[in-house]
C-alpha cells in the first residue's frame, strides 16, 4: 500500500492525460483503490488547485461538502486546504467527517505547496485495525458493539487555527443563527 501509478510515456504527463485516463478507466481505478486502500499518483503535472479539480471531477465521485471540526479554507470548486491548525500538533488517524450521515467513500488529496516540516499523510486501512482489535482486545470489542461509542466535541463560534478542531459553527453549518445552525446540524449528524 499505496499502490504508485505513474506517466507511461514521459510525453502523457500533463494533467489533460491524467483526466482522460482517469475517465476511461473509472471502473477500474475503483478497483484499485478498493484492492490497494490507496493509490498514489506520480510524476503527473497536477500544479495548482484547477488542475487538481479537473482530476477530482474526472473520478465522478460524489461531492460532499465539509463539515468537519478542521479550520479548511475553500480554494476552488470541490477544492479545501488541509487542517489549517498548527504545524506543532499531531493529526491523530481518524475517518474523514465520520460523525456525518453522508460521510465520503474515499478522500483525494494534494500537495501544491509542502510544510517546512513534517506534512506526512499517514493511511491506515480501517479493515486492518478492526482486524488487529478482533484479535487482541476482543473483550473491549464485544462491548462497544453492545453499548456503542459516541464521540463529541465542542466547536468555538468562529473560525481559529489555534488548534487543529478550531472551525467554527458559524462557518460549518454557513450561518450566525445558533438555532438555524442547530437544525443544520441535525440534519447532517447522526442522531446521538
Amino acid at each position: 500500500m499505496p499502490l504508485v501509478l505513474e506517466p507511461a510515456d514521459p510525453e502523457k504527463k500533463g494533467v489533460e492525460s491524467l483526466v482522460e485516463a482517469l475517465e476511461n478507466n473509472k471502473e477500474w481505478f475503483d478497483q484499485m483503490i478498493t484492492k490497494n486502500s490507496a493509490v498514489l499518483l506520480r510524476g503527473f503535472d497536477v500544479d495548482n488547485a484547477v488542475n487538481f479539480n479537473d482530476v477530482v471531477e474526472a473520478c465522478d465521485w460524489e461531492d460532499i461538502r465539509y463539515v468537519g471540526p478542521a479550520p479548511r479554507t475553500h480554494i476552488h470548486k470541490r477544492i479545501w486546504t488541509a487542517n489549517e491548525g498548527p504545524l506543532s500538533e499531531f493529526i491523530y488517524y481518524h475517518h474523514e467527517m465520520v460523525l456525518i450521515k453522508e460521510f465520503p467513500k474515499k478522500v483525494i488529496l494534494f500537495c501544491e505547496i509542502p510544510p517546512p516540516e513534517g506534512g506526512e499523510t499517514p493511511f491506515v486501512p480501517s479493515f486492518k485495525v478492526t482486524e488487529k482489535m478482533l484479535k487482541e482486545f476482543p473483550e473491549e470489542v464485544e462491548e462497544i458493539e453492545k453499548r456503542g461509542l459516541m464521540y463529541s466535541f465542542s466547536a468555538p463560534t468562529r473560525n481559529t487555527t489555534a488548534s487543529m478542531r478550531g472551525r467554527g459553527w458559524e462557518d460549518a453549518f454557513a450561518t450566525s443563527d445558533k438555532q438555524e445552525a442547530e437544525r443544520r446540524y441535525d440534519n447532517v449528524v447522526f442522531d446521538s
